[in-house]
C-alpha cells in the first residue's frame, strides 16, 4: 500500500513538473513588451502574416485597413465602399512584440494602441487601449432658439 502510494505522489509530481516546464516560455514572453527596442514599421507589408489577419488586412471596404499615409474614411459619412475605416500611422516592431497606432474613423475620430505578442508559432493581440472603441467627447452646447 505505501508503495503505490509513493508513486502516486510521484506521478502528480512529475505530471505539474511538465506543465509548469511547457509554460515557462508563454510566461516570459507575458512578461514586457520588447517592441521599444524594435525597429519602426514603415508599411503593413513588414508585418507578420498572422498580425495582418489579425489586424483585417485581408478584408475588403470598410473592414479593411489603410497602409501609413493611404487613402481611408476619416469621417462616419461613406461615400465609397471601396475605403477602409481604419488606417495605419505607426509602429514598432520586435521579434516577439509588435505595438500599432491605428487609427479609426467615424463620429468620434480617434486612435488606438494595438498590442501584438508572439507565444510559440502564434502571433495573438494582447492588448489595445481605447477597448475598441471611440474616446468619450464633449457635446457641443445647446442653441437658444
Amino acid at each position: 500500500m505505501m508503495k503505490e502510494h509513493w508513486k502516486m505522489h510521484y506521478g502528480c509530481g512529475a505530471a505539474l513538473m511538465l506543465l509548469l516546464a511547457a509554460a515557462a516560455p508563454a510566461l516570459a514572453q507575458d512578461g514586457r513588451c520588447d517592441a521599444g527596442q524594435g525597429k519602426a514599421v514603415a508599411s503593413l507589408d513588414e508585418l507578420p502574416p498572422q498580425v495582418l489577419h489579425l489586424l483585417g488586412r485581408d478584408k475588403t471596404g470598410t473592414a479593411g485597413i489603410a497602409d501609413i499615409g493611404g487613402k481611408f474614411n476619416p469621417s462616419d459619412a461613406i461615400v465609397d465602399n471601396s475605403i477602409p475605416m481604419r488606417r495605419l500611422l505607426r509602429g514598432r516592431a520586435a521579434p516577439h512584440c509588435i505595438v500599432l497606432a491605428v487609427e479609426y474613423g467615424g463620429v468620434g475620430r480617434y486612435e488606438r494602441t494595438l498590442e501584438y505578442r508572439l507565444a510559440g508559432q502564434e502571433w495573438t493581440e494582447f492588448k489595445a487601449s481605447n477597448a475598441g472603441k471611440a474616446p468619450n467627447f464633449p457635446l457641443p452646447a445647446r442653441q437658444s432658439p
